[in-house]
């Protein structure tokens, strides 16, 4: 028998020896993502049945040398497929290149399955047929260092396909890696000597479910319809069989002492749900009892002195989300520090500074990968002796302490700034202003307070700048704030900027509903500082709401395009106008009604109507509407599905200008702007109207450094 090559992701190597060994391959060896195992048919297949943590299993049909792809062509044409799978059988290939000439994978998949092909024609007059989603046999090409060595993939798919997954949450784990977590945190001798295990944040169940299996005894492909060994020649089916048989006594057995021991818990319903129906097709129900509610409400199990915690926690991809997925892993610790005494934790963590954030000295850390994301599995002793003392506090009298040098220079500027414009913010009793924009290179954000909150805007850093380095960078600016403006670190929102399209405009990034009430002038808005990328009121926007309000008077009809949350049509209402708000965004009109309530305004004298505003201009120009002020603020481009085209300000402008001018009563003013930094201004009035770029009248103090937005003027002669 061949050596057999079992694969695995990196980090999971001496776990697979491990578990090899415990199937009875005593000679496993690792290697790097590999393990390697000189075994006969049953011991082959019980690896296959029984592995939880490899990706294949592969049986080496052949070695040769491969330096440039003639030579492996030749090398795969002279070796006897027929031996392997007939050519009425389908069959797919899959490549893995490592340090060699060879180096485009599809390429070479795509020679070997040339080869193969041309075999049969050669011998057979036809060729088979590929089929790359189940196909009778999966042939792997492995080159390293030039050495190819090509494999009959016995798994078919990757062992980590359960197959009791057949919806998922965001994000969701992987199976071996949840059972990896569950191998580190020594479930299965925990079972035997009678613990209880915990998943705080479940999600779709996948760590519960992996443990119910391991405490049950039962083989992760025991339910597995589809093999890679199937359809191949060489395949023992009797001995196939034994195992098979076996493993389902296994499971029978424990299942007749089994005991409801596991703890799945997330906030989400949606999600518990879909674990619940994972677990039942996992037919592991009845170990796992499921709850729904914030973690920091449970406690151990009335029966249980001690046990097992193991969890994956929400990460943030985006630097804001760090940010706030670190204060979350401080709530866990916290909570683990005050119920769980006695319990051991295991919490992935894709981030240090998360695991400083639970405050517990890890016993052991364990490097793996989920995905393409580096990861820490923290083995986590919840014991006093291995607290950590918490961070002291930001506070005004303490925040310069704990900055860096390089960050006093952002503190001496934000200092520089309000003191420039103190007495024009106390003058015009403004509450949302600007404070900062990118004035320094280290710290580029934007940084806008919002009455007694701040709202950090970071500008993404380009891929040259160090992803740790930007990380500190971003931790500096939130405490500069909390300590300057003294305000508690969680009315610090943090979130970074980039081009949005699409959809992704209006999507929510977050779901904390940290909603409040702002003032302007008055005007009150609902503002929304976590969830979604823009607040709901566009403080660049100040002047130019205040003159459509001082424009306005009882009857005054304004049209409001791209109306977002209807801001500026509150201070028009508030002083008589009719209003018209069109937007496409069901949760920008949602929103704005609730502002015109906030405000005392019936709604029902008012229209919200949702479409896309070019469709609706050229039907309004046809039923001749006249409005005495139009507002006219629309996003620098939009692809929206909702949409039948795509929107590019630039090179629409013309068209949208030409059709709300149409729009105009006589002496009504229309005030355009957009926040498109390269735009040129290319309509020209028709006659009767005028034009002038008023950016001056609608740019504020705050902004009067870098006016975010240009707008223009057209008026319509009497």
């Amino acid at each position: 028998m061949p050596q057999i090559i079992i694969t695995c992701p990196p980090g999971f190597e001496y776990l697979l020896v491990d578990e090899c060994k415990s199937l009875g391959a005593d000679d496993a060896r690792e290697g790097l993502t590999q393990v390697l195992v000189d075994g006969d048919w049953p011991l082959i297949y019980r690896i296959c049945l029984w592995s939880r943590l490899a990706n294949r299993v592969l049986f080496p049909i052949a070695q040769f040398e491969a330096l440039d792809e003639q030579s492996l062509y030749q090398a795969c044409m002279e070796i006897p497929w027929d031996i392997h799978f007939s050519v009425e059988q389908t069959f797919a290939v899959t490549s893995v290149l490592r340090r060699s000439k060879l180096n485009h994978e599809k390429f070479v998949a795509l020679k070997v399955k040339d080869a193969i092909a041309d075999f049969f024609r050669e011998n057979y007059q036809q060729r088979p047929s590929v089929d790359t989603t189940q196909p009778d046999v999966r042939v792997q090409c492995r080159v390293n260092k030039n050495q190819c060595t090509l494999c009959i993939d016995l798994s078919g798919s990757g062992l980590h396909q359960r197959g009791y997954r057949e919806r998922a949450g965001e994000a969701p784990i992987k199976e071996n890696l949840a059972a990896a977590m569950v191998y580190r945190a020594d479930w299965p001798a925990r079972y035997a000597a009678g613990e209880v295990f915990m998943d705080p944040m479940c999600g779709s169940g996948t760590i519960a479910i992996e443990a119910a299996m391991m405490a049950l005894d039962r083989a992760p492909g025991l339910d597995r319809q589809y093999w890679g060994f199937l359809g191949w020649k060489r395949h023992q089916a009797a001995l196939w069989q034994a195992e098979l048989e076996s493993a389902q006594d296994r499971f029978k057995a424990a299942q007749s002492t089994a005991r409801k021991c596991i703890f799945a818990n997330d906030i989400d319903a949606s999600v518990i749900e879909i674990a619940r129906e994972n677990a039942a097709l996992a037919g592991v129900s009845e170990l796992i009892e499921f709850s729904e509610k914030p973690f920091a409400e449970l406690t151990p199990p009335a029966e249980s002195t001690s046990g097992v915690l193991v969890t994956n926690p929400p990460y943030g991809e985006r630097l804001e989300d760090s940010q706030r997925v670190t204060r979350l892993y401080q709530q866990l610790g916290q909570w683990l520090k005050q119920s769980f005494v006695g319990w051991q934790a295991l919490i992935l963590s894709t981030d240090k500074q998360h695991g400083h954030a639970i405050g517990i000295r890890a016993q052991k850390i364990y490097r793996f990968r989920n995905g393409a994301l580096q990861c820490e599995l923290l083995k986590l002793p919840i014991s006093a002796e291995h607290f950590v003392q918490a961070k002291q506090e930001v506070t005004a009298e303490n925040y310069q302490q704990q900055i860096s040098p390089e960050a006093q220079a952002l503190n001496n500027r934000l200092k520089k700034n309000l003191a420039a414009l103190k007495s024009f913010l106390k003058q015009k009793s403004i509450s949302c202003y600007r404070l900062y924009d990118a004035e320094l290179p280290e710290y580029a954000a934007a940084i806008d307070v919002y009455e007694s909150s701040a709202h950090i805007q970071e500008y993404a850093p380009p891929k040259s700048v160090d992803l740790n380095k930007a990380k500190r960078r971003l931790r500096d600016i939130e405490t500069v704030v909390a300590g300057f403006l003294d305000i508690p670190a969680e009315r610090v929102h943090t979130k970074t900027r980039m081009r949005q399209r699409g959809d992704t405009q209006y999507g929510k990034q977050d779901q904390q509903g940290a909603i409040d009430i702002a003032r302007e002038g008055r005007a009150k808005f609902e503002i929304n500082l976590s969830d979604y990328l823009d607040t709901g009121l566009f403080i660049d926007h100040r002047k130019a709401r205040q003159l459509l309000g001082e424009w306005s008077e009882p009857g005054t009809r304004l049209l409001n395009l791209y109306c977002y949350t209807a801001t500026a049509s509150v201070h028009a209402a508030l002083a008589g106008a009719i209003t018209t708000n069109v937007d496409l965004s069901n949760t920008y009109l949602n929103w704005g009604q609730r502002n015109f309530s906030l405000n005392g305004i019936d709604i029902n004298h008012h229209e919200f109507i949702r479409a896309d505003c070019m469709q609706w201009l050229e039907q309004a120009v046809q039923q001749k509407p006249k409005f005495d002020l139009i507002f006219i603020d629309p996003p620098t481009f939009s692809n929206s599905k909702k949409m039948e085209q795509h929107f590019d300000i630039q090179e629409q402008h013309q068209a949208l200008l030409k059709l709300a001018t149409a729009l105009l009563a006589p002496g009504g003013r229309l005030l355009f702007s957009n926040n498109f930094k390269k735009f040129k201004m290319l309509f020209e009035p028709p006659a009767g109207y005028t034009m002038v770029e008023f950016t001056r009248e609608t740019t504020s103090r705050d902004f009067s450094k870098k006016p975010l937005h240009r707008s223009w003027l057209i008026t319509s002669k009497q």
